[in-house]
This record gives C-alpha cells, sequence and structure tokens, in this order.
C-alpha cells in the first residue's frame, strides 16, 4: 500500500480542530492542508502512533512544503510515541493559499500509523 492521509475539520465555537489520520507514514510523508484560513493560530498540537514498527514520532506544521525556518509555523519538543503539545501563546501563521503541510516525522519504517490532531482558534484577529 502506498502513504495515505484523511483529514476532517471540526468547527467548534472557540476552535477548528484538524484531525489527521495516515497509514503507511515515513519520515518524508507529507499531507497537505488546503482548507485553512490564510491567517490563523495555533494553540495545540496532539498526536499519537497507532500502529507500526516506529517507537517515536516528531510532527511538525508549515506554510511550506518540507518545512524549515521563517516557514516553520510549529515544531514538536520531543520525539515521542504520543504528544500533547500546548504552546504557552498562541503560535500565528500566515498562508498566502490557505495551505498548510503537517509531517509526523515517525523515526523509522513505512508501515506507521498515526493520528494527529490539531486546535486552532476560530476567530482569530491579526
Amino acid at each position: 500500500m502506498a502513504y495515505a492521509a484523511t483529514i476532517t475539520v471540526e468547527r467548534q465555537p472557540l476552535y477548528i480542530v484538524v484531525t489527521i489520520s495516515e497509514t503507511e507514514a515515513t519520515s518524508t510523508s507529507e499531507a497537505t492542508l488546503e482548507i485553512m484560513p490564510k491567517w490563523g493560530a495555533l494553540v495545540r498540537q496532539a498526536a499519537e502512533k497507532t500502529a507500526g514498527s516506529c517507537s517515536t514520532i516528531d510532527p511538525l506544521l508549515g506554510t511550506a512544503s518540507d518545512p524549515s525556518g521563517t516557514d516553520l509555523v510549529y515544531a514538536n519538543g520531543t520525539a515521542a510515541a504520543d504528544l500533547d503539545n500546548l504552546p504557552a501563546q498562541p503560535v500565528p501563521y500566515f498562508s498566502s493559499d490557505g495551505t498548510l503541510y503537517h509531517r509526523s516525522q515517525p523515526n523509522s519504517g513505512s508501515d506507521n500509523s498515526i493520528t494527529t490532531k490539531y486546535y486552532f482558534l476560530a476567530k482569530w484577529r491579526v
């Protein structure tokens, strides 16, 4: 099988919750979120390895494919099998076309199933 990512969006009164369910994920697998507002703020990142040969994941989110530097919106601090990151302050982002890019970055294997949730503020003012 090949890498696949299913993305669901739940709009709540305070948050936009984006859930990414990946199968056959590798360290370079990338999910594209084309449904985001151009301006936003991330308030939580939660992820878990649900199956596969990897022992840890190290997710990141950016405004460009394979994000780094100024394209990086949020990077996990320490790789683990289960993560729940709450930044001290909302993390603002700007994407000129409303697209964000997610990588789970498992440390090994090509048989990994990973579920990641991003919580964005529903009403972000610049």
